[in-house]
This record gives C-alpha cells, sequence and structure tokens, in this order.
C-alpha cells in the first residue's frame, strides 16, 4: 500500500497479480495485470511494492514470481523493466521493496539476497548496501531511510550512504 503526491491510493495484490490505483474514495483509477500470473509486458506475478516518480511515472517491483522492476508512465503504459534472477549487481532475488530519494534514485530492496541495490530511473545499476533483509523501505519527512529487517526482528535507520546509523528491536 502506497500513497502518491495527489493522494491516490495505489496497491500490489499478489493473490491476483494486479497492480491497482485508487482515488481517496475508493473509486478504481487503473488496474494493470491480467489476473494471471505471468512474466510478459502487461502481466505480473506476485508484484510487491511501488515507487513514484516526479513526473508522475511510477515503478513496481514484481518480485516473488518475477525478479525485476518495471517502469510505466503516468498513464499505465509500461516504458522500461529490468532484472534477472541472481546475486551479481543489478540482478535480484526477491525485489521485495522499492522507494525513490531525493535525488531521484532507486532503493530496491533485494530481500533474500540481503542488501539494498541503488538505480537510476533507466535501470543501471549504482550502488549495493549489505547487511540486511528488507522487507519494507521508507523515507521520512527530513529524508531518513528506514528499513524493516524481519529476518533480524529489527527496524534500521540508514545513513545517505547506506551505513546503519541505528538498530532496535528484538524477537
Amino acid at each position: 500500500l502506497r500513497l502518491d503526491k495527489d493522494g491516490h491510493i495505489w496497491t500490489t495484490d499478489v493473490g491476483s497479480h494486479r497492480v491497482m490505483k485508487f482515488n481517496s474514495h475508493g473509486k478504481l483509477l487503473l488496474s494493470l495485470g491480467t489476473g494471471k500470473a505471468g512474466a510478459g509486458d502487461h502481466e505480473f506475478n506476485k508484484p510487491t511494492d511501488l515507487a513514484f516518480g516526479s513526473h508522475g511515472e511510477f515503478f513496481v517491483t514484481d518480485g516473488y514470481g518475477n525478479t525485476r522492476v518495471l517502469k510505466f508512465a503516468p498513464s499505465g503504459k509500461l516504458l522500461h523493466q529490468w532484472g534477472t534472477p541472481g546475486k551479481r549487481d543489478g540482478e535480484f532475488n526477491l525485489p521485495h521493496s522499492i522507494v525513490m530519494d531525493r535525488q531521484g534514485r532507486l532503493l530496491v530492496g533485494d530481500r533474500e539476497n540481503e542488501r539494498i541495490q541503488i538505480f537510476d530511473q533507466s535501470g543501471h545499476w549504482l550502488a549495493t548496501w549489505p547487511g540486511f533483509a528488507p522487507y519494507g523501505l521508507a523515507f521520512d519527512q527530513s529524508g531518513q531511510l528506514y528499513v524493516a529487517d524481519a529476518r533480524a526482528n529489527q527496524v534500521i535507520r540508514l545513513t545517505a550512504d547506506g551505513d546503519v546509523e541505528k538498530r532496535w528491536g528484538r524477537k
């Protein structure tokens, strides 16, 4: 569940393999996916998260069944996609979460590879921050990044360089 800058409510539905956009009254504005698992341009296989660009474009991590990130125009037209299974830079093992930082970089929580990978908006790999299993990522209003690491049973606050600044929580 994510909210965009205009207050629209977006969901990823792993059961129906869809991404949906609603207004604040619950009216469906956009639905992507065919309702069946797939790897085609208009299909998802259990999509996991969304992030938003500054011009209405949006990015979807399609992580459980596929290992990719998809970039869409505001209309829902597919613009680009990247990612294959693996452990090398630009490869994924369950891209589970995605956020965009203030510099316009995409941070993708590559959960089962226990890292965050950073990309530009065209999918070019920029950096990798290892050391945690990101189940969720979020920025606060000041731009501070938080990682929900369910494997470690912790919330982790990272510096702008991906270093651990603070951890809390326990099993």
